[in-house]
């Protein structure tokens, strides 16, 4: 027989305190014990119990401040989304995983700022779809603005409403293949069109991530995703360095 793996400390600990969270051992608004208590009650490491509490606080359970100690916030894990990146198919991900629903469409004249966003030429008619990302439970996790080029118009709505991410069936639309692909992420206030659809507050924070995917002829879509602050999204990158120079 082959050696068992064993659970690392952290999960067991997490594991443990999710159950006396659940049980209403820690009451919701209490505060949990200090990790110098949970230290000597579990027979581990300060990094060991941070890494349990920093789980629970990724599931949206307990809040933590330091000096503060923790805080629980729901009896109950949260529906959090972890997206994660080692690879273009790791992409379809946020697509494959939740679902979109069109709030709408309409034709746009790209200003310079947004043209140079999104890889297009100012003055242009682009299609920009409107959509909010649902996770599975239906509860929101981002609101969706994408931009196509004009020549992707008729069935870019349809591409959204389906299956799938938009930008593999405009590619094979194209009959071009996506050449690369443009990720950038900027912490904003949420304008007053992404707060009402989200059910925030204006200017509440956010998480903006741009990506554009490209072919040989240039930008096939663009799309700002708008995400909640707070416990609801987890953006997780993995980057293999390969062999270590000898």
């Amino acid at each position: 027989m082959g050696d068992e793996v064993k659970t690392p400390l952290y999960a067991e600990i997490f594991e443990v305190l999710r159950d006396e969270i659940a049980a209403g051992i820690f009451p919701v608004g209490d505060l949990l014990p200090s990790e110098a208590s949970l230290c000597k009650r579990f027979d581990v490491s300060r990094f060991t119990v941070r890494e349990a509490l920093r789980r629970l606080q990724a599931a949206g359970m307990v809040s933590r401040v330091q000096g503060a100690g923790s805080r629980v916030l729901r009896d109950t894990p949260s529906g959090v989304f972890v997206q994660k990146y080692r690879s273009m198919s790791d992409l379809t991900q946020f697509a494959e995983e939740t679902n979109l629903e069109v709030l709408g469409t309409k034709n746009t004249l790209l200003d310079p700022d947004l043209a140079n966003r999104i890889g297009g030429n100012a003055g242009d008619p682009w299609l920009s779809i409107r959509g909010v990302r649902r996770m599975p439970d239906g509860d929101p996790l981002a609101l969706v603005e994408s931009f196509v080029p004009q020549r992707f118009a008729a069935i870019a709505p349809d591409l959204a409403r389906g299956p799938g991410p938009i930008y593999a069936g405009l590619a094979e639309a194209a009959g071009e293949p996506i050449r690369d692909v443009e990720q950038e992420t900027q912490a904003m206030p949420a304008p007053p069109q992404v707060a009402q659809a989200l059910g925030l507050v204006s200017g509440a924070p956010c998480l903006c991530i741009l990506r554009r995917y490209s072919s040989q002829s240039g930008t096939l879509i663009a799309s700002f995703n708008w995400h909640l602050g707070g416990d609801r999204y987890i953006h997780r990158t993995r980057i293999g360095l390969g062999q270590p120079p000898r």
